[in-house]
């Protein structure tokens, strides 16, 4: 009975410690000419509960202490649980144009993919969410994307 709960204790305490270093946060670079809104939750139908962040142009925007700012984990931009949220870039031109990330597939340059960021190294700066300092990562938001975007129904 001792050694049982001696390895579920070390396995509590290890398996917490390894989620720890796959400690990433996510810092949005607008590159574009225009203000970008970031939306994240599950689009669909009721899209009143979507969370968001302005990107003013030539702006980079990042998690700070009491914010609200998504996830970034090995599997990608989502919640703490690791799904994947759905995302929508809102560019605001006239009209307004939009790109949608959403389903199980990653796009090209997808934003929820973590391949689409640029490591900064650790962040210092950064909202601790963990027990480790987290790796920045760096997205950024070119004119390409906004050149695939449509317009916003």
């Amino acid at each position: 009975m001792k050694n049982n709960l001696t390895f579920l204790v070390c396995l509590l305490v290890f398996g917490c410690y390894r989620d720890y270093q796959d400690c990433y946060e996510p810092f949005f670079l607008n590159e574009t000419e225009v203000d970008v809104s970031l939306y994240y939750g599950v689009i669909g139908d009721d899209e009143e509960n979507l969370k968001s962040i302005k990107i003013a142009s030539d702006d980079t925007v990042y998690n700070r202490p009491g914010g609200t700012f998504p996830f970034l984990h090995k599997d990608g931009l989502g919640t703490f649980e690791s799904d994947l949220y759905d995302v929508r870039l809102v560019f605001h031109t006239t009209p307004q144009t939009c790109l949608t990330f959403k389903d199980i597939e990653f796009q090209e340059h997808d934003i929820r993919d973590i391949s689409s960021y640029e490591s900064l190294g650790i962040c210092r700066k950064c909202s601790m969410r963990g027990e480790s300092d987290p790796q920045g990562m760096l997205y950024r938001i070119t004119d390409e994307l906004l050149e695939r975007a449509e317009p916003c129904e």
